[in-house]
């Protein structure tokens, strides 16, 4: 998961720099492992290298191999030479789109620091592009600005969260860039979770409703000593997290207070009775 409240540079080439290859037989990129001699950085790990973006790097990065087959080498994903994207603002995003997925906070971060002209120039060289459409998007949503440039009027509604890579939401159709937003938030939090073999099976088991069934063919009251006791536990470490060790009483209250919670208003004399020994 990753916030949208990012630094980042001024820097602001359209063209990226010939240093994304490197010729002295390694590349080391922010002290991860060395790349095989050729490689560049591509999508994500390129566009923060040429824009010296102050971001997390994502946890995995791609690049590109000198050989015909793609493979991974420690966080690095290796695509082959024919996924090689143009090295242009437009290439990188388009491709970290593609394979990536979607980095909010680099994205962010990237937008604040680039000419706003160079994502219109992005949109009018294809207006009807499903990626470049997705760019406008992001841009617009992300710096909460409109660009100079006139609502799409054709191309398919395409779905901006690859929900192959990442997990979507319920889809919003913003008529402006012909775009299903899917987007699982807001511009102030939106948590996007990369798709896995192993979370789409918890998915599966639907954990939910076997917890809902168990819970409906529980007795009540071992149902309420399970919860008295979880509660009485959960206090017991609050406390010795705090280096506190108060009377068992205490203890008691403050596990009834918590298990009392949204059942009426918090005011200073309910809290008053946290402070009680």
């Amino acid at each position: 998961m990753r916030w949208c409240r990012m630094i980042a540079s001024n820097r602001n080439p359209q063209i990226m720099s010939q240093g994304n290859q490197e010729s002295t037989g390694s590349t080391v990129f922010r002290a991860f492992p060395a790349l095989e001699a050729g490689a560049t950085y591509a999508g994500h790990a390129a566009l923060i290298k040429e824009h010296a973006l102050a971001v997390p790097a994502p946890n995995i990065l791609c690049a590109i191999g000198t050989r015909h087959r793609k493979g991974e080498r420690g966080r690095w994903r290796l695509y082959t030479p024919r996924h090689k994207p143009d090295d242009t603002l437009q290439g990188h995003l388009t491709f970290a789109l593609k394979y990536e997925g979607i980095d909010l906070g680099l994205l962010k971060a990237l937008f604040d620091g680039i000419d706003p002209q160079e994502i219109v120039n992005i949109v009018k060289a294809q207006p009807t592009g499903g990626y470049s459409r997705r760019i406008w998007f992001l841009y617009e949503w992300l710096t909460s600005t409109v660009l100079e440039l006139d609502d799409a009027t054709r191309g398919n509604f395409v779905p901006l969260v690859n929900d192959k890579i990442q997990y979507a939401a319920t889809p919003r159709d913003s008529k402006r860039h012909r775009i299903r937003n899917n987007l699982p938030g807001t511009r102030e939090f939106c948590p996007l979770i990369r798709r896995t073999e192993k979370l789409d099976r918890f998915i599966d088991m639907n954990l939910s409703q076997v917890a809902i069934d168990h819970i409906g063919e529980t007795h009540p009251d071992l149902l309420g000593r399970a919860a008295a006791f979880l509660l009485l536990k959960d206090s017991r470490a609050s406390h010795t997290i705090e280096g506190e060790t108060p009377p068992h009483d205490r203890i008691e209250r403050w596990g009834r207070i918590i298990g009392e919670a949204g059942q009426r208003e918090l005011n200073v004399d309910e809290s008053s009775i946290f402070n009680q020994s």
